[in-house]
């Protein structure tokens, strides 16, 4: 009898198995970084600036990858900001940790995006290296503080 319920145990446990298998074989590949470079940026960027042209479709994962590092990255200067004692990170000493970028007004993450994409193309040498010196370069060349 212990037998018969082993073998039934082995059948159903067997499946479970295997799913976990698949599960964990899959997961190094979905933890991978998403934008290691300049071009991944500038790939990722061009996803989303072309989704802000036509909203009503589902957003590509790529056009969330890049608004995921837009957001990531003002967090990050403001964070920087408030943390050396607002005392000028890239430029001159203000309260406002974005008075030195290369934006005026309110932007959506579509209009950042295609400055993104804009930088690039006029600078492919910024696509070999690292994803924030596209982006330094996009949203910081505001004198003084360039």
């Amino acid at each position: 009898m212990q037998s018969g319920l082993r073998r039934a145990a082995g059948r159903h446990l067997f499946p479970v198995m295997l799913i976990f298998g698949i599960l964990a074989g899959s997961l190094p590949s979905d933890a991978r970084v998403r934008i290691a470079t300049g071009a991944d940026l500038h790939a990722a960027c061009s996803a989303l600036a072309e989704h802000a042209l036509d909203p009503g479709r589902p957003m590509p994962k790529e056009a969330r990858y890049c608004k995921q590092y837009l957001a990531g990255y003002f967090e990050t200067l403001r964070h920087r900001h408030e943390a050396h004692d607002l005392n000028g990170i890239h430029g001159p000493v203000s309260r406002d940790p974005y008075a030195c970028l290369n934006i005026d007004g309110p932007r959506s993450f579509g209009q950042l995006a295609a400055q993104i994409v804009r930088t690039g193309d006029w600078n492919p040498a910024l696509l070999e290296g690292e994803p924030q010196a596209l982006a330094h370069k996009a949203f910081s060349d505001r004198p003084p503080c360039s």
